[in-house]
């Protein structure tokens, strides 16, 4: 069994800034694709990538079906009530996650 699953956790790496686990990686790989993560985040989130192929293969997992997606849907539009209300729950789930 690969042990991956914790490679490099919390280890600082050759260039000052710390590494990055697979869990995290993996976590955040489709806030890394949608350009959600500042210059730090996304810089982590790379090395790892550089690094550990079995999260890369996750990854390009994950680009490919997020182009298909894009290709599949990409000549329609949702409702604007549904996009409403999408946006109100989200809007909801992030102030019950700040509350705690």
């Amino acid at each position: 069994m690969s042990d991956h699953t914790t490679a490099g956790a919390s280890t600082p790496s050759g260039d000052g800034a710390s590494r990055t686990d697979c869990s995290e990686a993996l976590l955040r790989v489709y806030e890394y694709l949608d350009g959600e993560l500042g210059p730090d985040e996304c810089a982590k989130i790379q090395a790892h990538l550089d690094e550990c192929g079995p999260c890369l293969k996750e990854y390009d997992l994950d680009t490919t079906l997020k182009s298909l997606i894009k290709r599949s849907c990409e000549c329609e539009q949702a409702p604007e009530a549904l996009r409403m209300t999408i946006m109100s729950r989200i809007s909801m789930t992030v102030i019950q996650v700040d509350r705690g």
